[in-house]
């Protein structure tokens, strides 16, 4: 009965139309052997003669077997040779224990230990007299009966056959129809070649013992005719004619062993083991033009070989159409290694490619060996092996999507208008990867029936993208930090910029009173270097790029500071009446070491918003004040400022200080502002390491108190260690003779005034270019020291500081030459240098600045 079960399968293997059910009907056939042995595992080894290895390609395991398919793709014939050899005689093996072949198969029975196998039965595989695999039975649990064995070694030589047959038949089939067509004629013509004689030209009986040979036919258009006389019915001598008819037609290099082919011991020998000996060769054309022949030989009995028929038939169509054949096959081998280049050009690309038939749901795993990409033999059913490789590989965050993707029943519809869709996701092992559907095939209706799905590796891709994005965020934070460290100076300007503005009007009214004007312009000149000192920190590139504002300690006046926010912030310039006081009381130490410029910010942000919010005729009063902090070298400065306006509500007081933030308010809608005083205020005491409070009720006005610990400084006769020090070097000056570079007259001229007030002259050049001439002709002492503007026209000042110190002027070398910039930002000031400038100063011009830079080089 298992016998017949057995013999059933082999008729469905038989009846297989294609790879995919002659695959599962030799499946079947392994599970039914295996049921039939009661064994552990069936498999089928291909044999690769080429690359000299056994490949398991098929395998059925029993319940609770490790299969071994995958460990087994590649078995070198040397780990196998007593095994190959015996399947290259045809014998199978039979092994009841495999510890009894230790010995004698070695390298065999450490394959069979490794696997757990106890006992085997291994049967050959062949087609046409060559071995093309084995099939083996681990740890069968029958008897070994001879009709048993018999039958599976059938079974190999049927599969070699059907597997065989089948990928002819696949070959075959790519054909086009007049090629099948062709091809159909000539097997049929060789069918009945060896029975109808009117298939040869012509056709002899020979007896090869005794040399004779016997026309039966033969054509008057053969070149053999025209040898002697030979006619059907008369005896000849064989190998003389064959000797003749070579030396005569036959073309020697289509058949140099022409002579010993056809020879009678040849020809015996060979039918002694074959049923048939066909020869090609070719010749000068007949006399109807054929040129193309074959001589088969066939023995009259199977007994001898010695009487035999030979016959002679022209195949010109036959061998044109093997070559045009070859053609198409060398044509389609080139459009196939095109292909293939064309895949492994995509395979650097996606490393992971499968063909998927939309129409059977079934999948392909193609690979590729770096020279041609092939099937891997792993197939399946496509929508379970997209959701295991959805399980496998992607990260459970965008499972949800991918498997909506992968999702087969549904892409069809989704390739319709395209031909090919593609979507990213994050894999486990922390690359990203792109999965893409490409459209292999369309049916006759434009529906999408096969495709290709294709993953590839865009890691550095997503780098890339995520690098751009994080530099697009920190340019656009750069941005806003410099749009925000604007808005501050801006609203820092405009309260010094507001007592300008004041102090010139009175000016402009007090025209009859002298000691008012002197007045205003001190204020003026007071309030004006406090701008100047806010516009150099805007200039400062550190701050604008960092969005941050840096301390820059330096000795600071304490008084002095007062008397700089009393006069900035004079009674005078206050409309509606009101009442402003300044106390600075209690100051022990005048001189500190702190950011004198952000103490200014902060006091001046404070009183102006005091000023802001209290109503007419009210009070805004400053006290600033120093506390002792014993055991220590710094001191408490306390600013309280102070006002009868109309206060904060306590719900508002949490976010003042935050940015660009105003108290939702009727008594102050008309108030403007931008929400950034405050907010500075905060920013800069933090900076300092300073506390500030609030006390404040609505309608009782504020209290807001500031206290920064700084050094203190001592310093003995102060006042008059600097009159001293100025005036030894005005002394110096005096008498001193500079060449100024300056294109704009009206800078020349108050230079040229403050310069003649403090006793030192001077010449003009209106460009560096008549600067670097004035010097050049200029005799040895003339100049003392050259001012040089840096944006002139024709020649810069960079430029010609450049020339100057390149002349052969005694002079060039040593003269100080002092840069005149509005330009402070580091890099320019480090160019001023490489160009040989040894001082410079920002403009607007500090005229005692100037004087104690010459007094140095005068000295």
């Amino acid at each position: 009965m298992d016998n017949f079960v057995i013999l059933q399968q082999m008729v469905a293997i038989d009846r297989a139309q294609n790879r995919f059910e002659l695959r599962a009907s030799i499946q079947t056939l392994l599970r039914i052997i295996g049921s039939c042995t009661s064994s552990e595992r069936v498999y089928i080894f291909d044999w690769d003669e080429t690359d000299n290895v056994f490949r398991n390609s098929y395998e059925w395991c029993g319940d609770n077997v490790q299969p071994w398919i995958d460990n087994l793709q590649s078995v070198d014939s040397a780990d196998m040779p007593y095994w190959l050899e015996a399947f290259e005689r045809g014998d199978s093996m039979i092994i009841d224990n495999v510890e009894d072949v230790k010995d004698l198969m070695p390298s065999e029975y450490q394959l069979l230990v490794m696997q757990d196998i106890h006992s085997e039965i291994a049967f050959p595989i062949f087609y046409k007299d060559q071995l093309k695999g084995f099939i083996g039975v681990d740890n069968p649990h029958i008897d070994s009966s001879e009709s048993f064995i018999s039958l599976l070694g059938v079974v190999g030589g049927h599969l070699g056959n059907v597997r065989e047959t089948l990928r002819m038949t696949e070959l075959l089939e790519q054909r086009n129809n007049s090629l099948e067509k062709s091809l159909s004629d000539l097997n049929r013509e060789r069918t009945f070649m060896s029975v109808l004689c009117t298939d040869y030209i012509s056709v002899y009986c020979v007896d090869l013992q005794n040399d004779s040979l016997e026309p039966l036919k033969l054509d008057p258009a053969a070149n053999a005719a025209h040898i002697h006389d030979i006619k059907a019915g008369k005896t000849f001598c064989y190998s003389e004619l064959i000797g003749q008819y070579y030396e005569k037609y036959v073309i020697k290099e289509s058949a140099p062993d022409f002579t010993e082919i056809l020879s009678a011991e040849h020809i015996q020998n060979y039918l002694a083991d074959h049923p048939k000996l066909s020869y090609r060769y070719r010749v000068t054309p007949n006399a109807a033009g054929q040129e193309n022949f074959e001589a088969e030989i066939f023995p009259f009995s199977a007994a001898s070989s010695s009487r035999v028929l030979i016959g002679f038939k022209q195949i010109d169509e036959l061998v044109s159409f093997e070559q045009n054949s070859k053609r198409q096959l060398q044509e389609a081998l080139d459009e196939a290694n095109l292909n293939n280049e064309i895949i492994s050009a995509i395979s650097k690309i996606y490393f992971s490619i499968y063909r998927i038939d939309l129409t059977q749901d079934m999948y392909e795993e193609v690979s590729s060996d770096n020279k041609v990409h092939r099937l891997t033999g792993r197939m399946g059913r496509a929508s379970s092996k997209m959701k295991e490789l959805c399980h496998r590989f992607v990260v459970p965050e965008y499972q949800d999507k991918i498997l909506d993707f992968f999702d087969l029943s549904t892409i069809a519809e989704r390739l319709h208008t395209d031909e090919t869709i593609a979507m990213d996701y994050l894999a486990n092992d922390g690359n990203w990867h792109s999965a893409r559907f490409i459209v292999k095939k369309r049916d006759a209706l434009g529906n999408v029936t096969n495709i290709l799905y294709a993953t590839r590796l865009i890691s550095e891709q997503k780098r890339r993208e995520q690098s751009w994005m994080l530099l697009a965020e920190e340019a656009n934070k750069a941005n806003e930090a410099k749009s925000e460290f604007l808005s501050k100076m801006a609203h820092d300007i405009r309260t010094p910029l507001n007592a300008v503005m004041g102090f010139a009007d009175i000016a402009k009214r007090s025209l009859g009173d002298p000691s008012k004007i002197d007045d205003c312009l001190g204020k003026l000149r007071t309030s004006g270097a406090y701008i100047e000192q806010l516009v150099s920190n805007i200039l400062d590139i550190t701050n604008l790029e960092n969005g941050r504002q840096q301390l820059k300690p330096c000795e600071t006046s304490v008084s002095e500071l007062c008397h700089t926010l009393n006069m900035v912030f004079d009674q005078a310039l206050m409309n509606d009446g009101l009442n402003i006081t300044f106390n600075c009381h209690d100051i022990y130490h005048d001189y500190i070491l702190a950011d004198g410029l952000k103490l200014k910010q902060i006091y001046s942000n404070l009183l102006s918003n005091s000023i802001k919010f209290t109503p007419g005729h009210g009070d805004v009063g400053f006290e600033l004040y120093e506390e002792n902090i014993p055991g220590s070298d710094k001191i408490r400065l306390v600013a309280r400022i102070s006002d009868t306006g109309i206060g904060i509500k306590p719900e508002y007081q949490a976010s003042m200080f935050n940015k660009f933030s105003r108290e939702t308010d009727t008594r102050i809608s008309k108030v403007r502002g931008s929400g950034l005083g405050l907010a500075i205020v905060k920013e800069l005491v933090d900076l300092m390491q300073g506390t500030i409070t609030v006390q404040s009720n609505p309608g009782g006005g504020t209290i807001i108190e500031v206290s920064i610990d700084v050094p203190y400084i001592i310093k003995d006769d102060l006042w008059s260690g600097q009159s001293g020090d100025s005036s030894d070097a005005e002394s110096l000056c005096v008498g001193m003779h500079l060449l100024v570079a300056e294109d704009n007259e009206l800078n020349y001229e108050v230079v040229s005034e403050l310069l003649g007030m403090n006793g030192i002259s001077c010449e003009r050049a209106e460009d560096g270019s008549v600067c670097v001439a004035m010097f050049s002709t200029s005799a040895a002492g003339t100049y003392d020291g050259i001012l040089m503007d840096l944006q002139m026209p024709v020649m810069d000042g960079i430029s010609a500081s450049y020339a100057i110190r390149k002349l052969e002027h005694p002079d060039a070398q040593n003269i100080p030459i002092i840069a005149i910039t509005a330009n402070t930002f580091a890099k320019d000031l480090e160019r001023c240098r490489l160009a040989g400038m040894n001082e410079h100063l920002s403009k607007p011009l500090n005229i005692r600045q100037l004087i104690s830079i010459l007094s140095k080089f005068k000295k």
